[in-house]
């Protein structure tokens, strides 16, 4: 196959809040111009965008899919594989033929669809692991080789090892505890998340209220930490009718809670948080099993699993170490862009839980 561009995608069918097309338009666009200039300096290949605003066409054939009102149940629906003779899927793949193509946060079903298609990409997202000094990239490639190429610039998982003690020691440090000894602390996420669709619809934790109840009356204490952004997931009102000794909601941040010695177990349907707590020696109960399968530096190579990788995504080499298998590439240069704590999370304005332990804002003794 003779590639000709390079194309940033994303899901394509996730709906906005109000339901209309494009949900992850925006985050494609962060994509597309943070590493369109690097694509461009490693192979020489325009570098194209594809969203809903991009293609009307594609646009209005999803809203001829759908109503708003039901947006997100569709999406939920064809999330792991959209039907065998959908128009939709082949408007998709002429705007993708002959091209690389650089996903943020590619779905089930467009991964099969490039597959299909025999069209090379690598998957970009962020990483689940949030507290290092700045975000990190979890990244799969469909080949072999561009995926040995990414695990030899993998992060050494000693790394985030080392700043979770960092992490708890301030923590520790600075917070007094106001919690029992043996305490569960239960995570909420957003309801209408991709993490949360399980077999064409979204998660609701009373199908499985008697394990949640059960895992809860583990420990001495039960506390409620809902996500920022949807404060009314089902695990949470579940937990907090679990016969024990639920304590009630708290708006403290994750991190500073998870040092705490008193809290010795995390319960979460499959946030990214079940990939922290056990850096900070928690014990882990997951509902359904987290979605992506993290490597390091220094693993056997695994074709499945995310490579953990910081800014270096940001370098002309990385691409060019990623598209050599695919298109003649220009000689490698060695930039590395200067050590600057945040600069991910600034660009793309993602401080939530972090910023309160590390940044701005020092707790005061005695919050949590």
């Amino acid at each position: 196959m003779t590639i000709t561009a390079a194309i940033v995608v994303g899901d394509l069918l996730r709906p906005e809040v109000g339901g209309r097309p494009g949900g992850n338009s925006r985050q494609t666009l962060w994509l597309w111009n943070a590493v369109k200039r690097q694509v461009q300096l490693a192979a020489k290949l325009p570098v194209e965008r594809l969203t809903v605003v991009d293609a009307p066409d594609l646009c209005h054939h999803i809203e001829a899919l759908r109503s708003p009102a039901d947006a997100d149940l569709y999406w939920a629906s064809v999330h792991e594989a959209l039907p065998a003779d959908s128009a939709f899927a082949d408007l998709v793949a002429d705007r993708l033929r002959d091209r690389f193509c650089i996903g943020y946060e590619l779905p089930p079903w467009l991964v099969k669809l490039l597959e299909a298609g025999d069209i090379p990409y690598v998957d970009l997202r962020l990483h689940p692991v949030r507290f290092m000094d700045d975000l990190l990239f979890a990244a799969r490639a469909s080949r072999p080789q561009a995926q040995a190429a990414m695990l030899a610039m993998a992060m050494p998982e000693s790394e985030v090892i080392a700043t979770a003690g960092l992490r708890e020691a301030m923590c520790c440090y600075i917070s007094a505890a106001r919690v029992p000894e043996n305490t569960l602390l239960v995570i909420g996420q957003r309801r209408f998340d991709a993490t949360q669709i399980i077999d064409g619809d979204f998660f609701d934790a009373h199908r499985c209220a008697e394990e949640v109840h059960r895992l809860c009356g583990h420990y001495d204490g039960v506390v409620l930490k809902p996500h920022p952004l949807d404060r009314n997931h089902s695990l949470l009102e579940v937990a907090a009718a679990a016969p024990c000794g639920v304590l009630g909601v708290i708006a403290d941040n994750t991190y500073r809670m998870m040092a705490l010695p008193q809290i010795t177990g995390i319960l979460t349907v499959n946030s990214g948080v079940a990939y922290e707590a056990p850096y900070f020696g928690k014990r882990v109960h997951t509902l359904v099993s987290p979605r992506l399968r993290l490597t390091w530096r220094g693993a056997a190579p695994d074709p499945a699993a995310y490579v953990s990788l910081n800014d270096v995504v940001l370098t002309p080499d990385f691409w060019r170490a990623v598209l050599r298998p695919h298109v003649a590439v220009t000689p490698p240069d060695g930039m590395r862009l200067r050590p600057k704590p945040n600069r991910l999370r600034i660009a793309f304005d993602s401080f939530w839980n972090f910023q309160e332990i590390d940044t701005d804002r020092i707790p005061r003794r005695g919050e949590a």
